[in-house]
């Protein structure tokens, strides 16, 4: 009998997961397969809105504009719970892309000679933005190499200097896993004065993640990777001493601080009554991108993680990669993750040494023979590592892997 509630009610777990009936689902870094707990809460919200639940005329219904939900807080307080956050720290986003742009472009003031440390595994999308402000501001955007798939601490205490506005990194790598330890990215930021932008799609929902501890400035992530949750919702944390020396070039008069929308008061005026500054929480920055159904969908997913708890799912993914990894070595495949449980968590890279038959392979896990269910993995690579992805999540089972080694060896 294991100590891990996710071993001992593995079939249960897997049950929420219907597509796992027909797929050998190797690839959650890409996106998530839905949950039936999500599933179940997103038709919910609907048969809300059927019922005739949305108004917002004279009180907020069920299933109303969004930020006026009951869920909207609950979604805020459960997801601050889980990357123990106080719940003034966060609220509701989206994608991490949506965030950054206004993260980068209307929080904060960049003046030539600034410079903002990223790394040659850096997904795109913040890049993107930040190839846009140096263009604009001259910004310098400096890029640490990776060392065989890893960014080595030394050298990024060699890039950050006192001109580093921010240090922005991947928790987790989305082309190699690798996971920074987020604690050492703080400490040489703090250093040199410098902000920490975590990037933690491909983290959150793998590992327990305490943006305390790790003393992380800001967090952004989606939900429908790793999280195992909807599209739609996301988190976006801001530390409270931060958030308190920041007059952004953004509002939203949803968050103003007036004392309930003075829509039907009889002296509303269209600027005297809006001469307010924004709520004093991480609201202020919300772009309301957030819907409904999504927030119901997210409160379900972290109410399922409550169940078979966060600690034991970094376990069994770590597990569940390292197995991946002996077995891909095994056949002689070479590993292009880092293999130290410290620097990975369950998204494994591989090659088998030759570009065609990497192609070959992932082409074929899709249609893998008569009366075979397909395997999904990813084909993905950065910075010279990568080349073929695959997710070990907490419901994948050692099978999962063997079956995939299977076919893998086949076509060696």
């Amino acid at each position: 009998m294991s100590n891990n509630y996710i071993d001992n009610h593995i079939d249960e777990v897997r049950s929420e997961f219907k597509l796992l009936d027909h797929w050998v689902y190797l690839n959650a870094a890409d996106q998530m397969i839905p949950g039936k707990y999500w599933l179940d809460a997103v038709r919910e919200f609907y048969n809300f809105v059927e019922y005739g639940r949305m108004e917002d005329i004279p009180n907020a219904d069920i299933a109303t504009h969004p930020f006026l939900l009951a869920a909207w807080s609950e979604s805020i307080e459960r997801s601050a719970k889980f990357i123990n956050a106080d719940k003034d720290e966060v609220t509701n986003t989206y994608r991490p892309a949506i965030t950054a742009n206004l993260i980068l472009y209307n929080m904060f003031e960049w003046n030539e000679g600034d410079n903002v440390v990223i790394t040659d595994l850096s997904y795109p999308s913040i890049p993107y933005i930040l190839q846009d402000l140096r263009r604009r501001y001259g910004l310098e955007i400096r890029v640490i190499p990776n060392v065989n798939g890893e960014i080595l601490m030394e050298n990024m205490e060699k890039m950050v200097d006192d001109n580093t506005r921010m240090v922005i990194v991947d928790r987790t790598t989305a082309f190699c896993g690798f996971t920074f330890d987020m604690k050492e990215v703080s400490r040489i930021a703090r250093a040199h004065g410098a902000l920490v932008l975590d990037d933690a799609m491909q983290t959150l929902g793998a590992m327990n993640i305490d943006v305390k501890d790790d003393d992380v400035d800001m967090l952004i992530s989606g939900t429908y990777k790793w999280q195992c949750g909807p599209e739609g919702a996301g988190i976006f944390y801001i530390k409270r001493s931060v958030m308190e020396n920041i007059d952004a070039r953004y509002r939203n008069y949803i968050w103003a601080d007036v004392p309930g929308v003075p829509f039907a008061d009889k002296d509303h005026d269209t600027m005297k009554s809006w001469e307010v500054q924004p709520v004093n929480n991480a609201n202020q920055f919300s772009q309301d991108v957030t819907i409904g159904p999504a927030l119901f969908g997210w409160i379900a997913t972290m109410k399922f993680y409550d169940k078979i708890g966060i600690h034991n799912v970094e376990e069994r993914v770590k597990r569940l990669g390292g197995y991946a990894i002996e077995r891909l070595q095994e056949i002689g495949c070479k590993v292009t993750s880092p293999t130290d449980p410290a620097k990975r968590h369950g998204m494994i890279t591989y090659t088998t040494g030759d570009y065609e038959k990497d192609t070959a392979f992932f082409n074929r896990c899709s249609s893998p023979g008569r009366c075979m269910r397909p395997i999904k993995i990813s084909m993905r690579a950065l910075g010279g590592v990568g080349n073929l992805r695959v997710s070990t999540h907490f419901f994948n089972t050692e099978e999962d892997i063997d079956y995939l080694i299977d076919l893998q060896k086949q076509m060696l």
